[in-house]
């Protein structure tokens, strides 16, 4: 029997990616991707709306002659620049004990996922952080226990409507007639396997080329989703100004970088571009970069400020902008006060092995659609 097939768009903030979703048991295999580079998006907009159709056209072109077949429906992740997370405690009473149903659940959910009159957003995921029952007995699991109070903390996911119509407008074009939408930031946060320890709540932070999202995962919803337009792009771009570089010399020269050394006087780092041997001074380079880093743990420090319950959650640092760079866990940990954790895909050592948006997609994509 042949296995069903998902496509789904993973939307990252400088590449975008098709990709061919399977599952085999209870996970889920990618079998076919196509990836291609655009302008991205910045404070919550495309940089370049027109160049997404020639983007979509090809990506689905090449998946179509890949798969053999016609692309009709796509899973859409919907980036944390295009989100927002609303938490909710819903409380229920019964009367006498009661032996609560899978639909109970369901109605609890649907009978509050209004947001006033706003048609700026809707609502794409919802899922519970914790249910309490009588005597304070938290589950994830209450269906068939029984109980007279039953209280609800639900994380809604809400997308922007004009990304949502822009998908529309774009895909439909080229024959999508189904598409579904949900949060890649929700996605990266269960497929984690470290949350299969001990189900504390973490902090994940995924540093995107010129954008950064920071989620909180608690049981098997977000308690804080949020985003803010820096990354690894912004530390090119300082090495470009400081040196004098050209921005593609300053991307070769970022990935030498290793923050962890202490460099001489007269050391430098080393490039070859375009038969020239370009030098950048170590020491100079480091402070640079060093510089950027410290800036956007600042910025995560003062969003997990926000409420005391993140003070002790850990940082599971992940997405190609930072990770990369030997030395910055420490710097983040000493700013923002958090234990700071790598976050890759498991048994990945390619240079993809940080680009967890696209296989947290292909988990959500088959548990929830």
């Amino acid at each position: 029997m042949q296995k069903k097939i998902k496509y789904v768009l993973d939307i990252g903030s400088s590449t975008l990616r098709l990709l061919a979703v399977t599952k085999f048991g209870n996970r889920s295999h990618i079998v076919a991707q196509e990836n291609m580079l655009y302008d991205g998006y910045l404070d919550g907009e495309f940089l370049s709306v027109d160049e997404l159709d020639d983007a979509f056209t090809q990506l689905t072109d090449k998946m179509s002659a890949k798969m053999r077949k016609p692309i009709t429906s796509i899973v859409v992740g919907v980036p944390s620049e295009f989100c927002i997370c609303v938490c909710k405690r819903i409380s229920r009473q019964f009367v006498g004990l009661h032996k609560i149903t899978e639909n109970e659940i369901a109605n609890l959910y649907e009978s509050n996922s209004t947001f006033g009159d706003s048609e700026e957003y809707v609502v794409i995921n919802y899922s519970p952080m914790q249910f309490v029952l009588d005597d304070n007995i938290k589950t994830l699991s209450p269906v068939g226990k029984k109980t007279s109070t039953l209280v609800l903390d639900a994380s809604y996911i809400l997308a922007k409507q004009s990304f949502i119509s822009l998908m529309q407008d774009k895909l439909s074009k080229l024959g999508v007639k189904n598409l579904e939408f949900i949060s890649t930031a929700l996605g990266q946060a269960m497929n984690c396997e470290q949350l299969k320890d001990d189900g504390k709540p973490i902090a994940i932070v995924d540093v995107g080329h010129i954008s950064t999202s920071i989620s909180v995962y608690k049981g098997e919803g977000l308690a804080l989703l949020s985003s803010f337009s820096m990354g690894g792009g912004h530390i090119s771009s300082d090495i470009m100004q400081v040196l004098g570089l050209s921005f593609k010399d300053a991307e070769m020269i970022k990935r030498k970088v290793i923050l962890t050394i202490e460099p001489e006087r007269n050391e430098y780092y080393e490039i070859c571009s375009k038969g020239s041997l370009i030098k950048a001074p170590i020491n100079i380079t480091n402070q640079v970069v060093k510089s950027r880093i410290e800036m956007l743990a600042k910025i995560v420090g003062e969003i997990l400020s926000v409420d005391q319950v993140f003070n002790d959650v850990d940082i599971y640092l992940t997405g190609d902008g930072l990770s990369h760079f030997k030395g910055a866990k420490k710097i983040i940990k000493d700013i923002t006060g958090h234990e700071v954790f790598e976050y890759k895909n498991p048994f990945d050592n390619t240079k993809d092995k940080y680009q967890i948006s696209k296989t947290g997609l292909a988990c959500l994509a088959n548990i929830v659609v």
